[in-house]
Formats: C-alpha cells, sequence, structure tokens
C-alpha cells in the first residue's frame, strides 16, 4: 500500500472517530437535554400546555328584574352573545375584520384598530349584546380568532316608562344611574366558570374532564319591587308631557305619592329617554330632576309658613290682614301682589296668594320661628329615599338670615327645595300634621321570588303641625285655593281637590338676580278632600313666557287629569260633590 493511500485510510478513520465521538457527545446533551425537560423544566411546560388546550369560561349570572308594586316587569334580562377575539390567533385583522363586520354591524376599519390595538395580547371584546341571528351567521362563517360567549342583556318592556327612575346599566352589566345604581350590589348576579378544553385554533370543544372540580355556577342576582305602579306612572308622564309640549317647556318634573304611607306612585321627569339606548341623549337628560334639582318653590311654599304662623298662634282663624292695595314698603324694599288687595282674612292670603299678605305673617314671626318651621317640614335636609343624588335643598343657617329674609322666605324666595321634599312636605297637610319619609322600595326577593326584606307601612318622622291645624288647612284653606282661588283649573267634578299654585323665577346660574322671562309653575294637589288617596305635583320648567308661565295656567291642568285618572284607577268612590265650573 502506498504511502499516499495509507494516509487516505487513517484520515477516513480520524474523521469516522470524530464523527462518532461528535455524534456520541450530541446524544449524551439530547439525553440530557431530555432529562431536564422530563424533570426540571415539565411543571411549567405542563403548564403551558394546559393554558394552551384547556381554558376558563366565565358563565354570567343573570342580573335580578325590577317590578311594579303590581309585580309587573319594568326591567328584566334575556340571554344574548357577546364576541371577543383572540389577536395572537389572528394572522390577518384587515380580512377578519373585512369578513365579520357586516355580519355584526360595524366598521372594518373600526374592527381592525381594535384587534391590531388590543391592550391585551390574547383577549379583545369586539361587540356585546349580539342577537342569536347574528351569532348563527358567526358560527358560519368559522373564522378562527373570534368567539361567542353567553351574556345578558338588560330589557326594558316599558320602553322609555320610568327611565328617570330606573337608570341604565353599562356594557359591563353595572348599574351606572338611577335604582339599577342604587341597588347594583344587590341585583348583580355572580359570575360561575367552567374550564374547556380547546382544538389548534383555541375553539372550545368541550368541558375538561377536570372541569367539575373548579366549576362554578352562576348565581342570578335578587330581585326589587318598586312602591311605583306603572299605569299611573303612565298617566302621569302622558299628561306631563303634553302641558310641556303645548307650553314649549325646557323641561318638567311630576310625582303622585300616596299621602298615609309616603309609597311614592310615580315619578317623572320630561324630557325622558329610553334606558337602553342612554347614549344617544345628553347626560344631562339622564338627571331624575324631582330628586336632584333643587328650585324656589314660589307660592306652593307659602301654606307651611301659614300652617305654622297657625299653630303657633301669630295669627288666627279669620283674622283681617291688611294687603296695601297690592304695595308695601317696607325699610328700603318695596313688595307688590300680582293684583292688589285691601283687608283680607288670614285664608284669603292663601288663598288668593298675596305676597304682602305672607310677609306680614313673616315679620310677626320672626326669623327664629321661621327658620325653624321651614326645618321642621324637612326643608335643607335629604328626605332619605333610595335614591342616588339626591339633593338637601338650599336653607341657609339662621345666622346668615336677614330682614329680606323675614319676607321673603314666606313667599317661597331665598330657599331652593327639591320636587320631592315638596309633596313629601305637603302631605303631611292631609296626614293630620306628621311627616312621612318617601319611599320607592317595597321589598327585596331572593331570585326564587322569597321575600328577603319587606317595607310596608308608613315611617313616621316627626309632627309638624297639630292636627287640628292640618286638618283646618287642608279641609278649610287649600280646598278653597281650588274652589275659588288661584288653583280653578284644578277643579274636579266627582271629587273635591285641595292644593296650591306657585310661580318662581329662575336663578341666573353665574350672578345674583333672575334670568329674564325664566319661570317654573308649579301646582300640588291631593283628592278626594275628605279623605286624600293621592298627592300630585307637577312643576313646569321654563314655559315660552309669551304663551303662558303661572303655576295655576300651566300646571294645575295637568294635575287635574293626574288625580282624574288615578282616583278612577284605584277606584276611589266619588263624593258627588260639585266643585263649581272647571273654569
Amino acid at each position: 500500500m502506498s504511502g499516499q493511500a495509507f494516509d487516505a485510510v487513517g484520515h477516513q478513520r480520524r474523521a469516522c472517530v470524530v464523527a462518532g465521538v461528535a455524534l456520541g457527545l450530541g446524544l449524551l446533551t439530547l439525553a440530557g437535554r431530555l432529562i431536564q425537560i422530563n424533570t426540571e423544566l415539565a411543571p411549567r411546560l405542563v403548564a403551558v400546555r394546559d393554558a394552551q388546550h384547556h381554558g376558563m369560561m366565565v358563565v354570567p349570572g343573570r342580573r335580578g328584574s325590577i317590578f311594579d308594586c303590581r309585580g309587573r316587569v319594568v326591567a328584566d334580562s334575556r340571554q344574548v352573545y357577546g364576541l371577543f377575539a383572540d389577536p395572537a390567533a389572528i394572522h390577518r385583522p384587515d380580512v377578519l375584520a373585512a369578513r365579520i363586520a357586516p355580519i355584526v354591524g360595524l366598521d372594518a376599519g373600526a374592527l381592525e384598530d381594535r384587534i391590531r390595538n388590543s391592550a391585551a395580547p390574547r383577549f379583545c371584546w369586539l361587540k356585546h349584546h349580539l342577537e342569536e341571528a347574528e351569532a348563527t351567521a358567526l358560527r358560519a362563517a368559522g373564522e378562527p380568532g373570534v368567539h361567542l360567549v353567553h351574556e345578558w342583556a338588560r330589557e326594558y318592556p316599558l320602553e322609555t316608562s320610568l327611565a328617570h327612575v330606573l337608570g341604565f346599566v353599562g356594557d359591563e352589566a353595572r348599574g351606572l344611574e338611577g335604582l339599577e345604581s342604587a341597588c347594583d350590589g344587590l341585583l348583580r348576579g355572580v359570575d360561575g366558570r367552567v374550564w374547556t378544553v380547546r382544538d389548534a385554533l383555541r375553539r372550545s370543544i368541550g368541558e375538561s374532564p377536570d372541569s367539575r372540580r373548579s366549576a362554578r355556577d352562576p348565581i342570578d342576582g335578587n330581585h326589587v319591587v318598586l312602591t311605583i305602579d306603572s299605569v299611573i306612572q303612565g298617566f302621569v308622564e302622558t299628561h306631563l308631557a303634553k302641558q310641556a309640549r303645548e307650553y314649549q317647556a325646557e323641561g318638567g318634573v311630576g310625582i303622585v305619592l300616596d299621602p298615609a304611607t309616603g309609597d311614592i306612585l310615580a315619578m317623572a321627569s320630561w324630557p325622558t329617554f329610553h334606558p337602553g339606548q342612554y347614549g344617544r341623549v345628553p347626560r344631562r337628560v339622564w338627571r331624575n330632576r324631582a330628586v336632584t334639582d333643587a328650585v324656589e318653590p314660589g307660592s306652593t311654599f307659602k301654606p307651611f309658613i301659614a300652617g305654622g304662623a297657625l299653630a303657633r298662634g301669630v295669627v288666627s282663624p279669620g283674622e283681617m290682614i291688611d294687603c296695601h292695595n297690592g304695595l308695601y314698603v317696607i325699610g328700603g324694599r318695596r313688595l307688590h301682589d300680582a293684583h292688589p288687595h285691601g283687608r283680607m282674612t288670614f285664608e284669603e292670603v292663601v288663598i288668593r296668594s298675596s305676597n304682602i299678605g305672607m310677609a306680614i305673617v313673616g315679620e310677626r314671626l320672626g326669623n327664629p320661628a321661621l327658620h325653624e318651621i321651614v326645618r321642621c317640614f324637612g326643608f335643607g335636609q335629604r328626605t332619605g329615599i333610595d335614591f342616588p343624588g339626591e339633593a338637601e335643598g338650599i336653607v341657609l343657617p339662621l345666622e346668615r338670615w336677614n330682614s329680606y329674609s323675614t319676607t321673603s322666605v314666606p313667599m317661597g324666595h331665598e330657599i331652593a327645595v327639591t320636587p320631592l321634599q315638596l309633596v313629601t312636605a305637603f302631605s303631611a297637610f292631609v296626614n293630620e300634621g306628621l311627616l312621612l319619609r318617601p319611599r320607592l322600595i317595597r321589598a327585596f326577593l331572593s331570585p326564587d321570588g322569597q321575600v328577603l326584606e319587606e317595607f310596608t307601612g308608613p315611617e313616621p318622622l316627626r309632627r309638624v303641625l297639630p292636627a287640628r291645624v292640618a286638618r283646618y288647612f287642608a279641609g278649610e284653606v287649600l280646598t278653597r285655593v281650588v274652589s275659588e282661588g288661584t288653583g280653578r283649573r284644578a277643579k274636579l267634578e266627582a271629587y273635591r281637590v285641595l292644593g296650591k299654585t306657585g310661580t318662581a323665577q329662575v336663578p341666573c346660574p353665574d350672578r345674583r338676580g333672575y334670568q329674564p322671562d325664566a319661570y317654573i309653575g308649579s301646582f300640588i294637589g291631593a283628592a278626594p278632600a275628605e279623605a286624600p288617596r293621592v298627592t300630585a305635583l307637577v312643576m313646569i320648567h321654563q314655559p315660552n313666557a309669551r304663551k303662558g308661565y303661572y303655576g295655576g295656567l300651566v300646571a294645575a291642568p295637568a294635575v287635574k287629569r293626574i288625580l282624574a285618572d288615578t282616583l278612577a284607577y284605584l277606584q276611589v268612590p266619588s263624593a258627588q260633590k260639585d266643585n263649581g265650573p272647571t273654569g
């Protein structure tokens, strides 16, 4: 064998040895890696595997229902679908978005941006509350990376009715306004969960064998029963809207209350909105103005001061008061009446709504007694109703009252009250002088309808008038306001009505003084006068002053119709007493 041949054979042997050694080292390294994978890395890799092939599916709990006082459903939940995406599983977001956008009624570009810019790499909501037809079409499309889940959509069977009382629920199934917000913790269900097995496209293909160990059944929310009667609510909303539109008003408020219990039978604000479409109206429309907005009460406030004065003996029934023919000068202040009056009885001061007569009553009382009467009736403090955002109103501390306050407060100036405070306080006249706490909620029920807590019977807060004074005012003074005074447009043929008109100017929001030609016309009444079943208030905010703005004109007719419809609905026997021509 030549030297060259020998060298070639040796080179081949050395190459084989090197290759063998390299292969052996590689096998040893691979074996070591396998050992590491099966020991040190095993727990983490198993976790990754499980995360890829198993997932937790949330099973949402159903939100509880809301019922009116007769068991009618006014807010409910029905099962729909939510659509979400797994951005990491979507290779062409533009193509996917173009395919599914027509199905779900969304813009393809907006969908694509939502997927590309998702804050979470594996989850992005695309749309809530899909209907069955949309879900069926998406399943048929079979697009990878998008998934459907069950969720609950809030429904309001009465549509715009009761919107300001109920409020609404946001996309995350949490109450955002009204009683949906106030009772959110009670209404909201508890979500359940179940572990599922996923395929390569991360689609759920069934429950995991181990799911029962970690599964949690959803818990439905509790129910709420209101004091509201949806039929009476309809009466109030219909007549309030009619009156507000007729006088081209900026807004309006209506309340009906059972004076014997404090139960609120209806509470409405105008304009209204659909709770399921709350995003389509300005935020200011969401406010329940009956509870949240404080305004000057005007002459509707006069009975409270007059009743307090009679209880304190500073005036007497039938006493004559000189109203100075429509002009009363006190210090540097000049007070006027809408119509000049000379000498009138104390009762006629209220019936004819004389500012001058009430100013004289205020002088007799003095500021300390005036302040005490105002606070005793509940003004300047929350009523305690179960509703978010209730305003206290405005009653300045006694030390900030002056000589102007002495004559202004009896006319309903220098203070601000909520409509709820006003109707609650007025009900004391027909409730033997007792002030009751108003109530919107009658009961809480479990998901299966068992009573958890019930609120029945009146809740007296305090006595604000002696019973004899309250009865006298209700039967002898406030009935005459309707039969012969400023409230004649509230007369009913079948029932005697008691009540009081009021007209107030609207203060400027950014300076002292009042806005020109801006008024609030009010009327508050109760019937039947012999044993009142309901108290009703209507406030018309900023009607067109050229068409009219006095409370007796813009608000009293609405109260008349509300009382007539409500008493007929409640089957209250007619007194069969003629109140005279309706005027």
